[in-house]
């Protein structure tokens, strides 16, 4: 009871060291909670009213991208109470110092950094629940804006989300601030005596294994691109690869970025002597640099690579359509069923293959999809679907691991059904759905489905003519096809705000975090060079110099990882597709670079702005 009574005065007399981890924690909590009550409301809403498959499937895919985001939330919210705790512990080298030469046990040191946590918890997870609880509807009419939700949610009672959004708050506090609890109980009492420290460079023997394990898995998977490697491994690849680079420069922050920011620095010493003061204070650095790196280092790479795969993948998706349309127009049928059968029935229209999906899975004439949209099986063969036999993309048997042979689930007529995989076919996700069903199989309900779009030669029909009086829209190929690609780029923006969002809002406290904390840790330095005769300016220079080399060089090191991870799917989806286009999307690759800069720089310049000149 001591030490949480130490601890909470301890929080309430020094509390700005702990701002960051307290937004970040609160932010946590909300996000989980918004998480949690939107899952509970798709499960509720489901349940209790007609949903059809086609909703149930946007429903299922709203709830998998929720829990990737209430994740990511949770991990950057930990990494973020890390880092402070962390920069809390060196920064009060002396104070535990002295709490060791007068008694204190390494244990009862250990419970006052993890009661220093609690309190903090304690408060972020009130403050969470509450703003989680307030953004939850605003949240929910962003996603019905924008086209996400199937249908209308009916939202639940919020307890059970409050406290399972608290208790993963606190669990996350706990597990953020454990480390640093582990290094606040081994400063020995001679601390106190100490007017400088030496912080340490070299890595330990643990993040020097983990930093080699991360690091030689990604040059092996770069190695093995000159062999046969798939568009799909390369963007799963692309998605998961950074944050195990990540992992591992991380791991070597103290010696990486001192020594990168101090190279970037070298063109500007011999022109502004506070460039070469912060260049110096960079080198002999260790802790600050890095800490500062890191969550610049994150959002880079991640966001980064996230944005330039799901635009190369967009890419490879056109390239796979314009190679398999092998008819001159589309006809968007618009929900009208007579659509489709005035072109079927016709005989003056040359082809006309409707696509009509039920949920996941589309009831395919093979024949007619071989002619009119390349239908090409690369496994097994078409010849062989019928009452019990079916075929599935590439994507989908590497997505459920179920090849040539495999039976798959699927629905018809409200019965669940197993049918044999046999034959896979290539991928063209526009074209055609992940399974295919020939009508044999498809039941009843098939007949009852209205197509969406209908793939058609029109020979000497005249369409105009012929559609008159229906809801119906006629594309040519190449306009339908730049209609889905802009479609696709929009539905990718959506997904990246909603994934990316929270990781940037903790890459952006982190980033805060660190600067201040890092200034505040140099006020005797500052205070030391002032009494030397440098005017406010050129500390001013100096804070900024200092946050913009160690920015620079993380971002540097953000962008070869965003630049190999691009480099590898261009290398896989050229091999797959010949004609590719390659879209770069450098205006939200700018924006990531301008905000991780400006945020830095903003925070040196509030932090060298909060020094006073010793009188």
């Amino acid at each position: 009871m001591m030490m949480l009574s130490l601890s909470r005065r301890t929080v309430r007399r020094s509390w700005p060291p702990y701002v960051g981890a307290f937004v970040a924690l609160g932010c946590g909590v909300a996000l989980l909670e918004v998480t949690v009550m939107l899952i509970a409301a798709v499960d509720v809403s489901m349940r209790g009213q007609d949903v059809t498959a086609a909703e149930r499937t946007q429903l299922d895919d709203l709830g998998a991208m929720l829990g990737i985001m209430s994740g990511v939330s949770l991990f950057m919210a930990m990494f973020v109470v890390a880092s402070t705790f962390g920069f809390v512990v060196a920064a009060r080298q002396r104070e535990l110092g002295l709490l060791r030469l007068v008694g204190a046990t390494p244990r009862q040191v250990r419970r006052m950094v993890l009661g220093e946590s609690s309190v903090v918890a304690v408060l972020a997870a009130g403050a969470g629940c509450l703003l989680g609880t307030a953004v939850t509807p605003a949240f929910v009419a962003f996603l019905d804006a924008r086209g996400v939700l199937a249908v209308h949610l009916t939202m639940p009672a919020p307890w059970l989300a409050w406290g399972v959004a608290a208790g993963c708050g606190a669990v996350a506090a706990l597990l953020g601030a454990w480390r640093a609890s582990k290094r606040a109980s081994k400063v020995s009492p001679v601390a106190a005596l100490r007017e400088a420290g030496l912080e340490r460079r070299r890595p330990s023997v643990v993040a020097v294994v983990v930093g080699v394990l991360c690091l030689a898995g990604p040059v092996a998977v770069l190695v093995a691109a000159a062999g046969a490697i798939t568009p799909l491994l390369a963007i799963v690849v692309g998605i998961l690869l950074p944050e195990v680079v990540v992992v591992g420069v991380v791991c070597f922050g103290r010696v990486v970025f001192p020594w990168l920011g101090a190279l970037l620095a070298r063109p500007f010493v011999d022109r502004d002597v506070s460039a070469r003061l912060a260049r110096d204070h960079v080198r002999s650095g260790a802790r600050t640099p890095a800490a500062l790196a890191a969550p610049i280092l994150a959002i880079s790479a991640i966001a980064g690579s996230m944005i330039i795969t799901l635009s190369l993948a967009a890419d490879w998706s056109t390239a796979l359509d314009r190679a398999g349309l092998q008819v001159p127009l589309v006809v968007e049928t618009g929900g009208d069923r007579t659509v489709a059968d005035r072109l079927t029935d016709d005989p003056a229209v040359a082809l006309a293959d409707p696509r009509t999906m039920l949920g996941e899975h589309e009831v395919v004439d093979v024949a007619l999809a071989e002619r009119s949209r390349g239908l090409t099986a690369v496994r097994g063969s078409l010849d062989d679907l019928g009452d019990d036999a079916v075929a599935v993309t590439e994507t989908y048997a590497s997505d459920s691991g179920r090849g040539l042979g495999d039976r798959v689930p699927i629905r018809v007529d409200g019965e669940r059904v197993h049918p044999v995989v046999a034959a896979v076919v290539r991928d063209a996700p526009d074209l055609y759905g992940d399974v295919l069903v020939p009508r044999a199989l498809a039941g009843a309900r098939a007949d009852r489905a209205v197509p969406d779009l209908v793939f058609v030669d029109p020979g000497t029909a005249d369409l105009d003519a012929l559609l008159a009086g229906t809801d119906a829209t006629v594309l040519t190929a190449d306009a339908w096809i730049d209609q889905v690609d802009e479609q696709t780029r929009a539905s990718n923006q959506v997904g990246l705000w909603v994934l990316l969002g929270p990781a940037g809002l903790y890459a952006a406290i982190a980033i805060m975090n660190a600067v201040l904390i890092g200034v505040s840790q140099r006020r005797t330095q500052l205070r030391t060079i002032a009494l030397l005769g440098a005017t406010d300016q050129q500390l001013r220079r100096t804070a900024l110099w200092e946050a913009g080399l160690v920015g620079a060089a993380a971002l540097l090191v953000g962008g070869a990882v965003t630049g190999s991870v691009g480099w590898l799917i261009r290398y896989a989806t050229t091999r797959d597709v010949v004609d590719v286009g390659m879209t770069v999307p450098w205006l939200p690759l700018g924006a990531i670079v301008a905000v991780c800069l400006g945020l830095t720089l903003l925070a040196a310049l509030v932090g060298s702005a909060r020094f006073r000149r010793p009188v």
